[in-house]
């Protein structure tokens, strides 16, 4: 086991928060509002429209929460190259898929 369950718990409810910021993202995009975090959102997804953006990193969030339930190995390394991301940097965003080397692939 590369996490000890303190740690995943952690991590999960990392994931979980991200998930509902996202979801009430969504829902304000949806109903026609203006959410703060908008412009950082849409930086990180240039070329979708706002919903799609924010979709497309919900559903990232959520393959993440599936990789962790199911204890999976793959949570936590990164999904080009495999290596483990560590987990000073999951504490930090235990949604992140991909290393620093890789984070612009």
């Amino acid at each position: 086991m590369r996490f000890k369950p303190d740690e995943l718990t952690r991590l999960r409810r990392g994931i979980m928060k991200r998930g509902q910021t996202l979801s009430t993202v969504l829902a304000d995009l949806l109903a026609g509002k203006q959410h703060p975090s908008m412009a950082s959102i849409l930086a990180a997804k240039p070329g979708l429209r706002p919903e799609e953006a924010v979709r497309k990193m919900l559903d990232e969030v959520e393959a993440r929460r599936k990789l962790i339930d199911a204890d999976d190995d793959a949570y936590g390394r990164c999904d080009v190259c495999g290596e483990d991301l560590g987990i000073y940097a999951l504490g930090e965003l235990p949604w992140a898929d991909r290393c620093h080397a890789h984070a612009s692939v």
